[in-house]
């Protein structure tokens, strides 16, 4: 389970950071609220449709698409959360270095499309890829070459009490085949 959540929160990584490269090539070094939210979403989405079971698995379709939905809601909703508590700033000297900044602006971390989408996508990837438990592929096969189960002949154990007994029910057949 350790080794599913690290992969998902690497493919979460890669999945917003790559997100947020391309808003910040065209030129969003720091995200509107509108954009920001919309970009959350599509985040969402696209981490939903290849953590955990991915769309193009066998019998996958529905999962993914539940969890792309998800996705989109609960990226919108870790994006208010980064914009109103991971308020701290980012390093300037580093930004400025590779040319996404000037020296003298400051961006925070829940502000910039590249940390914001990556950490929103980690949670994500993280959560599903976590979640996703395969079957183990001996127990299936194993199961799916067993024979089923034959049932052994019918026999009454006991004989029911007067009580129970109705009118219509004749148990001297019963009790020739129990004295036999």
């Amino acid at each position: 389970m350790l080794g599913r959540l690290i992969i998902g929160i690497i493919k979460g990584l890669v999945v917003g950071g790559l997100i947020g490269f391309g808003l910040l090539k065209l030129g969003f070094a720091v995200l509107p609220a509108w954009l920001a939210y919309i970009a959350a979403a599509i985040t969402g989405v696209v981490i939903g449709l290849i953590a955990g079971k991915p769309i193009w698995a066998k019998d996958a379709k529905i999962e993914a698409g539940m969890k792309a939905v998800v996705g989109a809601l609960l990226g919108a909703g870790l994006m208010f959360a980064a914009r109103k508590w991971l308020t701290m700033f980012l390093p300037t000297d580093l930004l400025s270095q590779i040319g996404v900044m000037t020296k003298s602006e400051a961006i925070r971390f829940g502000y910039f499309p590249i940390t914001s989408l990556a950490t929103i996508a980690a949670l994500l990837g993280g959560f599903y890829d976590a979640d996703n438990t395969p079957e183990p592929e001996g127990e299936a096969k194993e199961e799916a070459k067993a024979p089923p189960a034959k049932a052994g002949p019918q026999k009454r154990i006991a004989q029911p009490a007067e009580d129970e007994l109705d009118e219509d029910f004749d148990t001297s057949a019963d009790e020739k085949k129990a004295k036999k």
